[in-house]
């Protein structure tokens, strides 16, 4: 038998481990920045867990009995999907290793996933309104719950912009309140995390734990100020010939913006303020406000795409079980983007990459507001409100929300509970099965004259029967003149309305909540209101510039 010395024997040793080193190197492993501790996964459907690693590096996913092996593209990107799994309340953890490197995702439940989008009716936090006085909350009340949610997890994505479709999104950043955003939160006591989170949001998900009973992941990507064209993708816009011109308008402002030239064109600007403001104090004047430094358009909230490609995309791949989208408020006050266009281009974006073309999408539809109710004036929000309708009625599987009876005095109306209420009524019809629930808004599906009157008819859920509740209910006729006046209206045969008023001998059309703060006083025998509708087919331009 060959014998090897001490000191060769050490040498083996030496080389047999520096092999060792080079074939276990640590993989620079990471998951999407989608999967943090304390998530929620969805239940009952394919679950795609993905991320990079080193080009063609093993990889291996293990939870909840389930392990999955593949390995890294040459470019170092990875998808596994798991197997479908019942609902879980179980913290248990989700596991990916690569070569000698291992990220654990601790404390994962598995229940109901949604994802919320649109501007600030859905961003909204808890603290900002009361549910009783409608008063904003001082800085003192934010801490609002008096009790802990396990079973509920938040994560609100970061509100960034980005020209080309993110791989992830932004992480670590801190809100106004301090809390972090980018990762998965729970819900608990007195804590300034779920205060600070959608109102919308939170109610929803606390009706959807009473009825189901699993666990709920919300994840929040609304913005405020927003308009439709910032959550559309590229591709979509590219398709809206009515787009182009402000798409083109757009992206050029953002390749010609130079920080410093920005600076040059502020220091003039300030330059000539200084001696204007300095005229007016010395004439006693009040001086004009002070010039700001030009920011780069690229970055804007409503650059075409941004928000879509910088807080949607990055979720992609992700199962959930669905969308409640609020937005529109904004383009009541944008003249440029067309959102007879780009409203429904928002459903189909985000159906193309979720890569699901049913995936379900619920449209709240926004309310009015102004400092008076009145029965008719003809502005140009009920034009979005119908936009939004036609929207639901064109796509399918959309549910639809309507808020008309909550105007307020700007555009947030305060009590969210009952909103939420309504979203979950077509949820829980639609999505979970409760077919006997009604939801949505009685439908208008046939007008006929009959002399002086008007008598319109509606596809109600389960033939609901319909009810006026008050006068004005909020009907106007018009006759050849062209001009409205308000209308008496009685129910007939459940469904149907007799529609008149003593002033129009020939009726031709009939609008109803056509207002910028509508009277709203027709109902389902549910409760559930009927938004805005109109007889006639007068065009009427919506962004169609």
């Amino acid at each position: 038998m060959f014998l090897l010395s001490p000191p060769s024997l050490r040498l083996l040793c030496l080389f047999s481990l520096l092999g060792l080193s080079q074939t276990m190197k640590a993989a620079d492993l990471h998951l999407a920045s989608v999967f943090s501790d304390h998530m929620v996964l969805q239940r009952d459907k394919p679950v795609a867990i993905w991320g990079t690693s080193d080009g063609g590096a093993s990889v291996v996913v293990e939870f909840a009995d389930q392990q999955i092996a593949t390995k890294a593209s040459n470019d170092g990107q990875w998808l596994v999907t798991l197997q479908p799994m019942k609902a879980s309340h179980e913290g248990r953890e989700l596991k990916v290793t690569s070569n000698a490197s291992n990220v654990v995702i601790a404390d994962v439940l598995v229940g109901e996933v949604w994802l919320l989008g649109g501007q600030s009716n859905m961003e909204m936090p808890l603290w900002w309104r009361g549910e009783s006085d409608g008063l904003q909350s001082a800085p003192n009340t934010r801490l609002v719950l008096g009790t802990d949610h396990p079973w509920l997890r938040i994560l609100t994505v970061p509100q960034q912009v980005a020209k080309q479709p993110q791989q992830n999104f932004r992480t670590g950043e801190l809100d106004g309140d301090g809390v972090e955003t980018g990762r998965w939160l729970v819900s608990k006591e007195r804590d300034t995390a779920i205060s600070g989170f959608s109102s919308l949001g939170y109610f929803m998900a606390v009706m959807l734990y009473e009825k189901l009973g699993v666990p709920v992941g919300m994840i929040d990507t609304s913005w405020g100020g927003t308009i439709a064209s910032a959550w559309n993708s590229t591709e979509s816009l590219a398709r809206i010939p009515e787009a182009e011109q402000m798409v083109r308008r757009k992206y050029k402002a953002a390749a010609e913006w130079s920080k410093s030239a920005a600076e040059q064109a502020y220091a003039v600007e300030l330059a000539n303020w200084n001696r204007i403001a300095d005229d007016a104090k010395a004439a006693g004047k009040q001086p004009p406000p002070k010039p700001e430094i030009k920011s780069d358009p690229g970055l804007d909230r409503n650059y075409p795409a941004g928000p879509f490609n910088a807080m949607v995309w990055p979720l992609r791949n992700l199962a959930i079980r669905g969308v409640f989208f609020y937005q529109g408020e904004n383009n009541f006050f944008d003249n440029e983007d067309p959102f007879f266009r780009t409203f429904p281009g928002i459903v189909h974006s985000w159906r193309t990459a979720f890569s699901d073309a049913a995936l379900p999408f619920c449209i709240f539809q926004i309310c009015g507001w102004g400092d008076v109710d009145s029965v008719y004036e003809p502005t140009k929000l009920p034009e979005i409100q119908e936009v939004q309708h036609d929207t639901h009625t064109a796509i399918n599987n959309t549910g639809f929300v309507v808020t008309t009876d909550y105007p307020h005095v700007d555009i947030h109306p305060m009590v969210k509970r009952v909103i939420a209420e309504r979203a979950l009524r077509w949820a829980r019809a639609e999505i979970y099965g409760e077919k006997w629930l009604t939801w949505g808004s009685p439908r208008l599906v046939n007008v006929q004259r009959n002399g002086s009157r008007m008598l319109l008819t509606f596809d109600t859920s389960e033939n609901e029967a319909l009810l006026i509740k008050g006068v004005p209910c909020g009907l106007v006729i018009c006759g050849t003149d062209g001009r409205y006046v308000e209308a008496q209206a009685k129910v007939v045969n459940r469904i149907s309305l007799e529609v008149w008023s003593d002033e129009v001998a020939e009726p031709m059309a009939v609008r109803y909540a056509w207002s910028q703060r509508a009277i709203c006083r027709l109902y389902s025998a549910s409760g559930l209101p009927l938004g805005p509708f109109r007889t006639d087919t007068v065009p009427t331009g919506t962004n169609q510039n």
